[in-house]
C-alpha cells in the first residue's frame, strides 16, 4: 500500500507545477486578433460655439461609423487601430450653411474589466489623426490635419467565442472642433 504522506506530498507538487500551464492555457484562450465594424451617431460639441457670426441653427448631431483592428492580450489589455468617419455637421447662419466633416484614425490602448460571465467594462484612450474640412456659404473652405488625443468608455458582450457585440462612447479632442462618438460594433474575435 502507498504511503499517504507521500501520496498527498505528491499531489499537491504536481497540482502547484500544473496551475501556471492550466492558467497559462486560459490566458492564452483570451488573447488574439479581432475586427470589428459599427455605426452611430456623432455630435460637434463645439462647431457652433467657433463662429463669429450669429446662427440660427445646427444640427444636434448625425450619423458616423468605424471600422477597427486588435489584438487582445489576455482578458484585461487590448490595442486597437480604428478609422473613424464622424460625417458631417451644419450650422445655419444668416448669410448660409456651414459644413465641417471629419475623418481619421487613431490606435488606443484599451483596459478591459470582466463584470459577470460574458459581459465586460472597457476604457480606452490613445491619439489619432484627423483631416477636419470647414466650408462656409462664402466659399471658403479651411483644412486642418492633425494629431489629437480620444479616450472613451463602453460595455462588451460575447455572444459566442467568436462573435461579441460592443456599445461605446468616444470622445475625439479634436482642435474647435470637439466631437463625441456613440456607436454599436459587431466584433470578430479570431
Amino acid at each position: 500500500m502507498a504511503n499517504p504522506r507521500k501520496f498527498v506530498t505528491v499531489s499537491l507538487l504536481a497540482a502547484t507545477l500544473a496551475a501556471p500551464a492550466v492558467a497559462s492555457a486560459n490566458w492564452l484562450a483570451d488573447s488574439g486578433p479581432y475586427i470589428g465594424a459599427g455605426g452611430g451617431f456623432a455630435h460637434n460639441r463645439d462647431f457652433a460655439q467657433t463662429l463669429v457670426v450669429p446662427f440660427t441653427n445646427r444640427d444636434r448631431g448625425h450619423a458616423a461609423w468605424k471600422a477597427f483592428v486588435g489584438y487582445a492580450f489576455g482578458p484585461f489589455f487590448r490595442i486597437q487601430a480604428s478609422y473613424e468617419n464622424l460625417g458631417e455637421s451644419t450650422v445655419t447662419t444668416p448669410i448660409g450653411v456651414t459644413t465641417v466633416r471629419d475623418r481619421g484614425y487613431n490606435f488606443d490602448g484599451i483596459i478591459n474589466i470582466p463584470l459577470v460571465h460574458k459581459l465586460s467594462l472597457f476604457g480606452e484612450a490613445g491619439a489619432g489623426r484627423f483631416h477636419s474640412r470647414t466650408a462656409t456659404p462664402t466659399s471658403l473652405v479651411r483644412k486642418w490635419n492633425g494629431f489629437h488625443p480620444d479616450y472613451g468608455a463602453g460595455l462588451q458582450y460575447d455572444l459566442t467565442r467568436y462573435v461579441a457585440v460592443r456599445g461605446e462612447w468616444q470622445e475625439f479632442r479634436i482642435p474647435n472642433n470637439d466631437t463625441q462618438l456613440y456607436s454599436g460594433s459587431l466584433v470578430l474575435q479570431f
